[in-house]
């Protein structure tokens, strides 16, 4: 089960917290697994490998801004988002965290009421549910390929590379950056594999054909990182039929896996526009 978990909050009382809440909600979300399954808690924050979920800050109209803080609005509705492509963990949060989620939560000491969760697209444009099954039948065997792919990148996104022993952040949508994220963590979690050749017909053969990005600085304490945000349209170069549905398919499961560095903390929230999970 590929799973996008919605949950609607509204906070008790107006204070300052911090913009990046990312560190939070990563937390939040472990204490929500451990409480059902500490082994498994315990197994996705010890992982040195590629983590099968991603985790959203806090979503919402966060208000004015100061010094990196904002101030909580009860009037207002907020949400966090979880998604997860591992078997285990979607069934840990399907049959045992969902329907036992607390009528409050806390992030960063800050009390939250659960006002509703939902995994339904219907509901909510960020939720929904499908199988690698379902995806793989759909846009390898039944769906005409797209050649333009328009996504949009809710959070901040960005990528590592290393040159030598120095590493920086890639706040660029480069295409084989991009399709790569996913096709690794297609293969590390499918049942089917996916041609690893997939990367290099993102480099060569597809294009940044339009954008609206911009940058945006993420804190995490006395650090932080740079990514962009906003939408990106990438082009299919080469009408090979069997490379375009593949690259559909990856973008289809950006829904689930999230683009590049730091998906477990807030960054890199990801659909493909014309998708609907």
């Amino acid at each position: 089960m590929l799973l996008a978990i919605v949950i609607t909050l509204t906070p008790v009382e107006a204070i300052p917290v911090p913009v990046d809440l990312g560190r939070a909600a990563y937390a939040l979300f472990l204490n929500l697994i451990g409480e059902h399954d500490a082994g498994l808690a315990e197994e996705l924050h010890a992982a040195d490998r590629l983590k099968p979920f991603t985790v959203s800050s806090l979503r919402g109209r966060l208000g004015r801004i100061e010094d990196g803080q904002f101030t909580l609005a009860p009037e207002r509705t907020y949400s966090l988002r979880f998604t997860s492509f591992s078997e285990r963990l979607s069934a840990c949060l399907e049959r045992r965290v969902l329907p036992n989620l607390p009528e409050r939560i806390q992030l960063v000491g800050v009390p939250f009421s659960v006002l509703g969760v939902t995994d339904d697209g219907t509901h909510d444009p960020w939720a929904g549910h499908t199988t690698f099954e379902e995806l793989a039948q759909h846009y390898l065997m039944d769906q005409s390929p797209r050649r333009s792919l328009e996504m949009e990148f809710a959070s901040a996104t960005s990528f590592r590379r290393s040159v030598g022993e120095n590493v920086y952040d890639v706040p660029l949508p480069e295409p084989g950056l991009v399709f790569d994220s996913y096709l690794q963590a297609w293969n590390a979690y499918a049942p089917m594999y996916l041609n690893p050749e997939a990367k290099r017909f993102a480099e060569e053969c597809v294009a940044v054909s339009r954008y609206e990005l911009r940058t945006r600085l993420v804190r995490f304490g006395e650090t932080c990182t740079c990514g962009f945000v906003g939408t990106c349209r990438f082009s299919l170069l080469v009408g090979d039929e069997y490379w375009m549905r593949v690259i559909n398919l990856l973008a289809a499961f950006a829904f689930y896996a999230g683009t590049g560095y730091q998906t477990t903390v807030g960054q890199g929230q990801t659909r493909w526009l014309a998708y609907s999970a």
